[in-house]
């Protein structure tokens, strides 16, 4: 018998195909419409059991099938980690689907790592200063610090406004006498600027021009400006340069506002006007007017009232400065009375009376009504003034 030996070349034999199960329109390979459970799989690099194993995509695509306990050191990066509630702590019941328990948390709380476990915290938006606003403010929860630094608030990242004690900020001044430059604890807001500059303004709508403000200048004055009646303005302040201070206090915008000085009653109810200062025009024209009751001075300087000059009696030689007006002379031996220089302070007027028929008061030089020079009085009263040049008697 002959046996002939039929060798077949045995190729792999492919389908190309989609397996649908529970679908009859696959899209995959395989698709399965419906759930999916893994029994009995022993767990890649060991002989345990997995228990509710979860799928994974190795990083060649093969499918690895790994303990939910092992999923952290087994799976591969890039892998989708799907944990179950029996892997994490609690029961796992429908009060506590994820198994963590409650720890004492309350509401809004959220857990927060104190560097051994999770502990229930606040959260930060609950105590924190939010820029949304904040409607939580209380005694403990302020925007501010809480040691002895400086709080300042900024923008355009310059310090504009700052907070603390004198000493803290660095305006304390241990050599000074003068308060409060020398009082290191007291509180200050202080109004930083830039080139030795600052300001403080407010709000005025009112205001055509001079909006209200309080502000410094290069030359360490300060001076604050007011908005008064839409379109004029009042300022205070000091003013000049190189130890050369002035005191200034400005009113106006075309010359006419008064400068008022009053007093309020509280019982009854009622402002009362004391001094009034006033200009005429644009000029340098000013009158000055005492309890005017809101009406212009019709002079330089009119007084409602009565006016009253200084007065003394002498019976020695005496130099006259500006310090005296009326001098009686009541001396029974001669004595001499010294006038300042006539032009040392043009328009100043003495009143010299001599009492006495005894003893002789010799004057410095002056001009008598007869338009005579003359060193001397007699018993009477003689006016004088200074005009620049010469003492004039003018009674």
């Amino acid at each position: 018998m002959k046996i002939k030996l039929l060798i077949f070349n045995l190729l792999p034999l492919v389908f190309y195909a989609q397996v649908g199960i529970n679908t009859t329109n696959p899209t995959q390979t395989l698709d399965v419409n419906g759930s999916l459970r893994v029994r009995g799989i022993t767990q890649v690099g060991s002989a345990a059991a997995a228990k509710d194993s979860i799928m994974a995509f190795d990083s060649d695509g093969v499918v690895k099938y790994i303990s939910a306990n092992s999923i952290a050191s087994s799976a591969d990066p890039g892998s989708v980690k799907v944990a179950t509630n029996s892997t994490l702590s609690g029961d796992g019941s429908t009060s506590n689907p994820l198994g963590i328990a409650q720890q004492g948390a309350i509401a809004n709380q959220v857990l927060t790592w104190n560097g051994t476990s999770w502990i229930p915290a606040n959260q930060a938006g609950a105590s924190n200063w939010l820029l949304t606003g904040n409607s939580n403010a209380t005694s403990s929860n302020f925007l501010g610090t809480i040691n002895d630094v400086p709080m300042s608030i900024k923008s355009n990242n310059t310090t504009m406004l700052e907070f603390g004690r004198r000493e803290t900020l660095g305006l304390y001044e241990s050599t000074s006498t003068l308060a409060p430059y020398n009082q290191k604890d007291a509180s200050v807001s202080y109004v930083r600027g830039s080139n030795g500059i600052s300001a403080l303004q407010f709000e005025a709508s009112g205001a055509s021009f001079y909006k209200p403000i309080v502000f410094t200048d290069t030359s360490g004055n300060f001076l604050m400006r007011g908005s008064s009646a839409g379109t004029d303005f009042f300022e205070l302040g000091s003013t000049g340069t190189n130890d050369n201070g002035q005191l200034l206090f400005t009113i106006g915008d075309d010359g006419n506002e008064p400068m008022i000085f009053r007093k309020y009653n509280y019982s009854p109810v009622a402002y009362v006007e004391m001094m009034r200062l006033q200009g005429t025009g644009l000029n340098s024209n000013v009158r000055a007017g005492i309890n005017m009751n809101g009406t212009t001075a019709n002079s330089t300087l009119q007084v409602n009232g009565s006016v009253s000059q200084s007065i003394a009696t002498i019976s020695a030689s005496t130099t006259l400065d500006e310090t005296q007006f009326t001098v009686i002379c009541n001396n029974s031996s001669n004595i001499t009375v010294s006038l300042p220089n006539a032009s040392d302070c043009p328009g100043r007027m003495y009143i010299l009376k001599k009492n006495t028929s005894s003893g002789t008061v010799s004057v410095s030089s002056f001009i008598n009504s007869l338009g005579t020079s003359v060193t001397s009085i007699t018993t009477g009263v003689y006016q004088l003034q200074s005009d620049g040049t010469n003492w004039q008697q003018i009674n």
